[in-house]
C-alpha cells in the first residue's frame, strides 16, 4: 500500500491518478503529506486489501468528488486498483488514528489442518470436529495479549507488543474448482477483527493454529507465546491475507448528525465492493494458490521448523539451510567426540561398526521488518476507499 521509492505501491498509482486529474500538484504528489495524505492501514507486498481507507485535504466542491470522483479516478487506475466512494469528514480527520477496530481475512485450503494421519492434499475435507477445534484454538488469541513473539524487533517489556482482538474464527470451508488439474479443493476463510495489529501478527497466528491443529507443536505453547521467552513462530504465507474493512464507529457514532459513516458505505456500494473483491482479489488468490502450491512447499518446511531461538535477541536469529547444516554438524561432532572418550578402543567392541551421522534439518523462513509510518495531521478531509490485489 505505502508509497516507497522507485516501486509500484497502491498509493504511487492513486496520486498519480490524482494529478492527472488535476487535483493536486506534481509537488504534492512528490510529497503527499502536503496535503495531509493517509492511510488507514498499511499491507504488505503479497497482501490484499477491500476497503483500505485513505484521507486527505482537498479544495471544498463536495459534490464533484462524491458524484464523479470515484469514476475520474478509476478511468485513470490499474484496473486491480478501484476506488468505490468519496465523502467529507471532519475537520482533523486522521483515517489511521481514528479507527476503532481492522477486519483481516486469511483464505487457504483446508488440508492446511489435516491431522499426521491423514493425506495432506486436495482431497482432504475439514471434519467438523477438526473445524471446532480450530476454532476453540482461535479463541485463546481473544482479549488482550503481548505479541512480541508474534513480530520482530520488539522486547518482551515495549508497551507496543499489546494488542486487542475482538473476534478470531474459522468460517465454513468452501469448494473452488482447480481447472488445471480438474479437481475440486476445499478452502477455509479465518476472521480476525481487533483494534490493530503489529507486523506479521496475523500471519504468525495463523502459522501457529496450524502448527497447533497438525500436532507438530502443544496447544500450551500458544499460552507460553505471550510470556517473557522469546519463541520462533513460524510465519504463514502473505498470498491469503485480506484486509476486509476499517471501523469507524466511535466517528460514526459522534458525527451521525453532519457526517456519513465512514463504516457502511451503503447498500449499492457494498455490493460492488463485494463483487470487486471476488472478481479482483478472492478468485486471484485461489487460483495463485492453486498453480504455485505455496501452501504445501511451506507445509513441507514447517515439520522441521525450529521454535527455540536465544531468549536475550531483539528477534528470532535468521536461519538458513548452511548456517543450520553447519549447527548440525557441530553438534554430531561433539557427540561423537564426547562418545570416544567414554567408550572403550573400536576393536575391543566391534571391527568395521558403522559411523552415523545427522541429516541438517530444513531452513526456517526468514523475516523483514517494514519500516514505521510517519505520522500527520490532516484538515478538511476527503476519504476514499480503495480495494486492490
Amino acid at each position: 500500500m505505502q508509497l516507497q521509492k522507485d516501486l509500484p505501491t497502491i498509493e504511487s498509482k492513486l496520486l498519480e491518478a490524482m494529478e492527472k486529474a488535476g487535483w493536486i500538484t506534481a509537488a504534492q504528489r512528490e510529497k503527499p503529506f502536503d496535503f495531509f495524505f493517509q492511510r488507514a492501514a498499511r499491507t504488505d507486498r503479497a497482501v490484499s486489501a477491500a476497503r483500505q481507507m485513505c484521507g486527505m485535504q482537498l479544495p471544498r466542491d463536495d459534490e464533484k468528488y462524491k458524484v464523479d470522483g470515484p469514476g475520474i479516478l478509476n478511468n485513470l487506475l490499474p484496473n486491480d486498483i478501484r476506488v468505490f466512494g468519496m465523502k467529507r469528514t471532519i475537520n482533523f480527520f486522521h483515517p489511521q488514528k481514528q479507527c476503532d477496530y481492522r477486519t483481516y481475512s486469511y483464505t487457504c485450503p483446508t488440508f492446511v489442518f489435516a491431522k499426521p494421519t491423514e493425506l495432506t492434499n486436495a482431497a482432504f475435507r475439514i471434519s467438523k470436529e477438526t473445524l471446532a477445534e480450530v476454532n476453540d484454538i482461535l479463541s485463546i488469541y481473544k482479549g488482550t495479549h503481548n505479541f512480541f513473539n508474534y513480530t520482530a524487533k520488539r522486547a518482551y517489556d515495549d508497551m507496543s507488543s499489546n494488542r486487542y482482538i475482538v473476534s478470531f474464527e474459522a468460517k465454513e470451508p468452501f469448494l473452488f474448482r482447480d481447472e488445471f488439474r480438474k479437481e475440486d479443493v476445499e478452502f477455509i476463510q479465518i476472521v480476525v477483527k481487533g483494534q490493530s495489529f503489529v507486523l506479521h501478527q496475523i500471519r504468525k497466528m495463523v502459522g501457529m493454529v496450524i502448527t497447533v491443529v497438525r500436532e507438530l507443536h502443544l496447544k500450551s505453547a500458544i499460552q507460553r507465546s505471550f510470556e517473557g521467552q522469546r519463541m520462533d513462530i513460524p510465519m504463514a504465507p502473505g498470498l491469503g491475507l485480506l484486509l476486509e474493512r476499517t471501523h469507524y464507529d466511535s466517528y460514526d457514532k459522534k458525527h451521525s448528525k453532519d457526517h456519513e459513516p465512514l463504516t457502511d458505505w451503503g447498500e449499492i456500494i457494498e455490493k460492488e465492493v463485494e463483487r470487486t473483491k471476488f472478481e479482483l482479489i478472492t478468485k486471484d488468490m485461489l487460483e495463485t494458490e492453486l498453480l504455485s502450491q505455496g501452501m504445501l512447499k511451506w507445509l513441507a518446511d514447517l515439520v522441521h521448523h525450529d521454535f527455540s531461538s536465544n531468549p536475550e535477541a531483539e528477534e528470532p536469529e535468521k536461519k538458513t539451510f548452511v548456517t543450520m547444516a553447519a549447527a548440525c554438524a557441530n553438534k554430531a561432532l561433539k557427540e561423537q567426540e564426547a562418545t570416544s572418550s567414554e567408550a572403550p578402543e573400536a576393536s575391543e567392541v566391534a571391527e568395521g561398526a558403522p559411523e552415523v551421522a545427522s541429516a541438517p534439518e530444513a531452513a526456517a523462513p526468514e523475516l523483514a521488518a517494514a519500516p514505521e509510518e510517519p505520522k500527520a495531521q490532516i484538515e478538511e478531509e476527503k476519504v476514499a476507499a480503495a480495494g486492490s490485489s
